[in-house]
């Protein structure tokens, strides 16, 4: 009977233990703490360490033991945190007034056959006219695979690089002028800015793709042969992001209008690059979203690395996750007004 005691005590602090080492490291990945002591690597996989500290919470209330409570307490301290992540409650409201804007990396239309499915240009564009945005702002945005979008009068397209077949496009049914290319030194990666005359106003229009990991499918975020290259490789890309998004700050700064910027981030709302563009601007998602509102799976890791940002004078009144499989990122829409 002693022994039986002894084991199962053994076994509440070992379960206490990692317990709490896992909701440190959530903690410290999600920058509830600081951002000083954030750990970049380990924001990547924040939705695994929220489910696993999920789990822990379920084992405890189970069994009616105190632990529960540290779980609390850590949401607690996370709040602000978590909203990031995942909306609880819709901010938003329906309306037909203001501005619909939808965001999508395309892939450059299964160009290489990622996925087997026949005619998927067809298919973007049909989700496209049934989505009955104002505006659409592409990534990956191939010429040659690309429909022909006869229900929008105004497009334009900008290479990532010079003379490229691949870059960012924005369709609309508005006037779009001072169309620009936005580049990023030595990155195959970029973006575009467009002026959109919306009714009597004026708005400043970001199509933004930063830099890729570029990792293969056989990597994994969890475990690997290749984690050291993976590390590496993650950890130069994290900070060739945050160049690119201080680059693109101080561009935007000087702008005259109100802004909206779409964006394949590449990286998630517990990122530094995240925080950056999250200084002057307004995250769509928290504003209006509900739910996870991931965009891209990695490892069967959900993370949202798709984002409608607002400046603070525009205001997001309804935000969609669409869950449209035509690409390996969803597309995003939100309904803008001015604020």
């Amino acid at each position: 009977m002693r022994r039986s005691t002894k084991k199962r005590t053994f076994l509440f602090k070992i379960l206490l233990f990692l317990n709490l080492f896992f909701l440190v490291l959530q903690l410290l990945s999600m920058g509830a703490l600081g951002d000083v002591v954030q750990i970049p690597l380990l924001t990547l996989i924040v939705p695994l360490l929220c489910l696993v500290n999920l789990g822990f919470f379920v084992h405890w209330i189970l069994r009616l033991q105190w632990p529960a409570f540290v779980f609390v307490g850590a949401v607690l301290i996370s709040f602000q945190e978590w909203k990031l992540l995942y909306q609880f409650d819709k901010q938003g409201i329906s309306t037909t007034a203001g501005l619909q804007v939808l965001s999508y990396n395309v892939r450059s239309f299964n160009r290489f056959k990622w996925l087997d499915e026949n005619n998927v240009s067809n298919s973007i564009e049909t989700f496209i006219n049934e989505s009955n945005a104002d505006v659409v702002c592409f990534q990956e945005f191939s010429k040659e695979e690309a429909p022909n979008f006869k229900k929008y009068p105004y497009q334009v397209f900008k290479p990532y690089v010079p003379n490229g077949k691949i870059g960012s496009s924005i369709i609309s049914k508005y006037p779009l002028v001072n169309a620009e290319v936005i580049r990023f030194e030595g990155s195959l990666n970029g973006g575009m800015q467009s002026d959109l005359l919306w009714k009597q106003d004026t708005l400043r229009l970001y199509n933004l793709h930063f830099e890729s990991f570029r990792l293969d499918r056989e990597y994994s975020l969890i475990s690997s042969n290749y984690s050291e290259k993976i590390r590496r490789k993650l950890q130069a890309v994290f900070t060739i992001q945050t160049e690119q998004v201080a680059q693109f700050t101080n561009e935007a700064a000087s702008s005259p209008y109100p802004q909206v910027v779409c964006t394949d981030l590449n990286n998630n709302a517990f990122s530094k690059s995240y925080n950056l563009l999250g200084k002057s601007l307004v995250d769509s998602f928290t504003e209006a979203g509900q739910g996870l509102g991931a965009t891209y799976y990695f490892s069967g890791i959900p993370l949202r690395i798709d984002f409608i940002f607002t400046s603070k004078n525009l205001r997001a009144v309804d935000y969609t996750t669409h869950g449209v499989k035509l690409s390996d990122h969803r597309p995003i829409s939100a309904k803008i007004i001015k604020g």
